[in-house]
């Protein structure tokens, strides 16, 4: 039996980022709900950078293996010819939450201070993610065509 890939997965890109936009917007409401644990609100943010790159990944043809580990995720975008933005050099950091946060007493309780920061690093790579699978819309297509009709053209 062989591993599945990234081609084994149902959905499109869209697909993906619609599921990362959800699972971060259960972190952030998780999060302000005093009866929920901090670590399952990271887990959502984590789904959701776990889901952003997929997306991403899938959009450019970049196969990667069923994991929820982020830093692999990260390196396959790197190994495909592409810059891992310096901004989003945190997201590895989630990838603890994926399982762990899941079962008792295999990591301790964070703060919600903690649970913060894990949403501020989700919610900016959702947002590079949607710059690369969703089309600006119209009236900022029109503006950059109209930019680049009225441009003059450099003589030599």
């Amino acid at each position: 039996m062989s591993t599945p890939s990234s081609s084994d997965f149902l959905g499109t890109p869209s697909d993906w980022l619609s599921l990362a936009a959800s699972d971060l917007a259960a972190a952030q409401d998780l999060c302000l709900n005093p009866r929920v644990l901090p670590t399952q609100a990271a887990f959502h943010a984590q789904q959701a950078v776990e889901k952003a790159i997929k997306g991403v990944l899938l959009q450019h043809g970049i196969e990667f293996p069923p994991t929820h580990n982020l830093n692999t995720l990260i390196v396959a975008w790197q190994r495909a010819g592409h810059l891992w933005p310096p901004a989003l050099r945190d997201a590895g950091s989630l990838t603890l939450f994926a399982v762990q946060s899941r079962y008792p007493g295999v990591i301790q309780q964070i703060s919600r201070a903690e649970v913060g920061d894990a949403i501020k690093i989700a919610e900016k790579v959702v947002s590079w993610a949607e710059a690369f699978l969703r089309p600006p819309p119209a009236s900022a297509r029109k503006g950059r065509r109209a930019a680049r009709m009225t441009r003059p053209i450099a003589r030599r």
